[in-house]
C-alpha cells in the first residue's frame, strides 16, 4: 500500500509539472505570435505609406491630412512641444481591414517624424514649410525624410523607422532615357522619306523600327559600371559586364515600360547576356520612371544679371575665381569682351542664353570651336580649369568642355573639398575632339559610301594620287539598312593637341543633357591615340551617354575609352540648384526596427 501510494503521488508531482510546463510553453507560443503579428502590422502600416507615397509624389504635403483620409497618420510629437505621443494615444488602421461589424486582430499607426535640422521648438510636418520641416537639410541623410510604423496585436507593438529618398539625376552614376543613339547622329533624312524619319529613332527598343540599331548602345564583357544606374529603356548586353559596386547600388532597367523579363538582352549581338550585378538588380516592374524637366530655363530665374549671359561664352575656371569671355556681334563683326578674376555667383548658377541657326552634328567640319559671327549668338558655353567653390552653369544650348574640368583630390583621385561643379545643357553635353577637315589619304580613292541611297562620308577634293580628302558633315553609315553592323571609323585624323584634342581629359562633375546627350564631338573618327576619357560623378542624357568612341569588343578604333566613377558625395549633396525630375520615385533608403518596448 506505501509504495502504491508513493509511485501515485509522484505521477501526480510529474502530471502537475506537464501541465505548467505546456501551459507556459502555450503562454511563450502565444507571445511569440503577438510580436511577429505586430512587427508585420508594422511592416504593413510601412508598405501603406510607400504605396500612397508611389502613387501621389506629392503625398508627403499632406502631412496628415491627405484628400483621401488616412487614419493612421500621426504627428511625432503634440503640437507646439516635442513630447512624443504614446502609443495609446495614437490614431491607427487596421490590417487588413476588417470586414463591417468586425475587429482586425492587428492594427498600425503612422508617425511623421520631423527633420532634424528643423530649429522649431514645436516640430511637425507642415505644408507650407514642408522641406525645412520634414526633409534633413544637413549631414549624411540630407535629402531623406523618415516615418515610425508601430504595429500592433494581441497587446503586444513593434515599431520600424523607415528613411525614404528621393530618386533624382545625381542618385545614379549612368542615367538615360533611351539607350539608343542621339537621332541627330544619323544625319540627312534620306530622298523620299519624311522629316521625322530619323526622329522616330527616339523611342524604346521594341518600338523604335530596326533602321535605328546602328548606334544603339551595348554593355560588354570587361566593362564595369562603378555606381547605381537607372534607363528607362531595354539595356543591351554582350558577355559579362559588371554592375554596381555593392548591394546599396540601385540597377535599374525599366525596359521601355515592359513589365515582362529582366530589362535586358544581348539584342542579337552575337554573344550571350550574362550581367554579373554586384549592385542590386531591380526588376522592371519596380523601375519607376524618373521623367526630365522640359528644358533648364528656370535657372535663368534663379541666377544673378550679373552672371546671366547671352550668346555664346567661355568660362575659365581658376580654383576660387573665373575668366569669362563674351562673344558679341556689334555693327555685323565679332567682339571678345574678356573679364578676368570674377568671383563665383552668390546663387551658385551661371546661365548662357542665346538660340542658333544651325543644328548641331557631332560629325565633320562642323561642329567648330571657334566662334564666328554666325554662331555668336548660341546659348554654347566653353568651359575648362579647376574649382574649389561649388556651382552650376547651364547653357540654354550646348555645353562644351574643351579642356579638364578638375578640383583638389587627395592620392586615390577623390575630391578633397565640397566643391561641386554641375553643368547642364539643354541640348548636348560635348567634349571638344577636332578632326582634319581637309587630309591626304594614300590609298585610290577618299572612303566613299552610301546609306539608303544618300551619298555620305568623304569626298574627293584632287583627283591625282596621293588624293587629297574632304571630311563631310554627315552621318558615318557604311552599309546598306539591310546590313546592320558597327559604326566604321572615318578616315579624317584628329587635328592633334595644338588644335584641341585632348590628351587623357578628366572631367569632375554632375553632367545633365536634358533634350539630348552626352557626347564626344567626331566620336568615330581618328586614332585612339589620347587615351580614355575619366569622368568624376554623374552622367545623365536623354539618349544614350555611351557615344564616345568606336570599339571591337574592348579596343578602342577611334575617339576615348571610357572610366566613369560614381562620386559618392551625390548621394547626400548635389551642385547648387541642380535641376530635379518633374517626376521622380521615393524609395525606401534603410528601414530599422527599433528597440522593444
Amino acid at each position: 500500500m506505501i509504495i502504491a501510494l508513493g509511485v501515485t503521488f509522484t505521477v501526480s508531482l510529474l502530471l502537475v509539472a506537464v501541465f505548467a510546463s505546456t501551459r507556459s510553453e502555450t503562454h511563450l507560443s502565444a507571445l511569440d505570435k503577438s510580436q511577429k503579428k505586430a512587427y508585420y502590422a508594422a511592416v504593413a502600416g510601412v508598405e501603406n505609406y510607400e504605396y500612397h507615397l508611389t502613387e501621389d509624389g506629392n503625398y508627403l504635403s499632406y502631412c496628415t491630412s491627405p484628400p483621401t483620409a488616412n487614419t493612421s497618420l500621426n504627428n511625432y510629437y503634440k503640437t507646439g512641444t516635442k513630447e512624443p505621443f504614446k502609443t495609446s494615444e495614437l490614431s491607427t488602421a487596421e490590417v487588413p481591414p476588417g470586414k463591417e461589424g468586425e475587429s482586425s486582430e492587428e492594427s498600425y499607426a503612422i508617425e511623421l517624424i520631423p527633420a532634424a535640422s528643423d530649429k522649431n521648438t514645436g516640430p511637425k510636418c507642415e505644408a507650407t514649410h514642408l522641406v525645412e520641416s520634414m526633409v534633413e537639410e544637413e549631414g549624411a541623410a540630407t535629402g531623406t525624410f523618415r516615418i515610425e510604423s508601430t504595429g500592433f496585436s494581441g497587446g503586444e507593438q513593434r515599431s520600424l523607422v523607415a528613411t525614404f529618398r528621393n530618386a533624382n539625376f545625381v542618385s545614379y552614376v549612368w542615367y538615360s532615357v533611351y539607350e539608343t543613339g542621339d537621332p541627330s547622329l544619323y544625319g540627312e533624312v534620306p530622298p523620299g522619306q519624311a522629316s521625322t524619319y530619323w526622329d522616330e529613332c527616339g523611342h524604346y527598343y521594341e518600338v523604335r523600327p530596326g533602321r535605328c540599331t546602328k548606334f544603339n548602345n551595348y554593355f560588354i564583357g570587361g566593362e564595369s559600371v562603378n555606381g547605381p544606374m537607372h534607363t528607362q529603356d531595354h539595356l543591351g548586353v554582350c558577355g559579362k559586364p559588371v554592375f554596381g559596386r555593392s548591394a546599396t547600388d540601385r540597377i535599374e532597367f525599366g525596359n521601355g515600360g515592359n513589365l515582362v523579363g529582366e530589362g535586358y538582352s544581348n539584342e542579337a549581338c552575337g554573344e550571350a547576356a550574362n550581367p554579373e550585378f554586384l549592385g542590386t538588380h531591380i526588376p522592371p516592374e519596380k523601375v519607376l520612371p524618373i521623367t526630365p524637366p522640359p528644358g533648364d530655363e528656370e535657372l535663368a530665374h534663379i541666377v544673378e544679371p550679373s552672371y546671366d549671359f547671352n550668346g555664346a561664352t567661355e568660362i575659365i575656371l581658376q580654383e576660387s575665381t573665373m575668366t569669362i569671355k563674351e562673344f558679341i556681334v556689334n555693327a555685323g563683326k565679332l567682339e571678345t569682351k574678356e573679364t578676368k578674376n570674377v568671383a563665383y555667383p552668390a546663387s551658385g548658377v551661371i546661365y548662357v542664353s542665346g538660340s542658333c541657326t544651325e543644328a548641331y552634328s557631332p560629325f565633320g567640319p562642323k561642329p567648330g570651336y571657334e566662334v564666328t559671327v554666325s554662331t555668336a549668338t548660341c546659348g554654347d558655353v566653353y568651359v575648362h580649369g579647376k574649382y574649389t567653390n561649388s556651382l552650376t552653369i547651364a547653357a540654354q544650348n550646348d555645353v562644351i568642355i574643351n579642356g579638364n574640368i578638375t578640383t583638389p583630390v587627395n592620392a586615390a583621385s577623390e575630391p578633397t573639398t565640397n566643391a561641386m561643379l554641375g553643368l547642364i545643357a539643354n541640348n548636348f553635353v560635348r567634349v571638344a575632339h577636332p578632326v582634319e577637315s581637309k587630309y591626304v589619304r594614300s590609298g585610290s580613292q577618299c572612303k566613299e559610301e552610301s546609306y539608303e541611297g544618300t551619298k555620305i562620308l568623304d569626298k574627293t577634293v584632287a583627283g591625282s594620287s596621293p588624293v587629297e580628302c574632304e571630311y563631310t558633315n554627315e552621318a558615318h553609315l557604311t552599309k546598306p539598312s539591310s546590313e546592320y553592323g558597327v559604326v566604321d571609323a572615318c578616315d579624317a585624323p584628329n587635328a592633334g593637341t595644338a588644335k584641341g584634342d585632348l590628351k587623357e581629359p578628366v572631367i569632375y562633375a554632375a553632367i545633365l543633357a536634358l533634350k539630348h546627350s552626352f557626347i564626344v564631338d567626331n566620336f568615330d573618327c581618328g586614332k585612339p591615340e589620347f587615351g580614355s576619357l575619366k569622368i568624376y560623378g554623374a552622367l545623365a542624357g536623354d539618349f544614350t551617354n555611351g557615344m564616345t568612341g568606336v570599339f571591337s569588343g574592348k579596343t578602342p578604333l577611334s575617339g576615348y575609352g571610357y572610366n566613369l566613377i560614381y562620386d559618392n558625395r551625390l548621394q547626400v549633396e548635389e551642385p547648387p540648384h541642380f535641376l530635379n525630375p518633374i517626376q521622380a520615385a521615393w524609395y525606401i533608403q534603410r528601414e530599422t526596427l527599433t528597440t522593444n518596448p
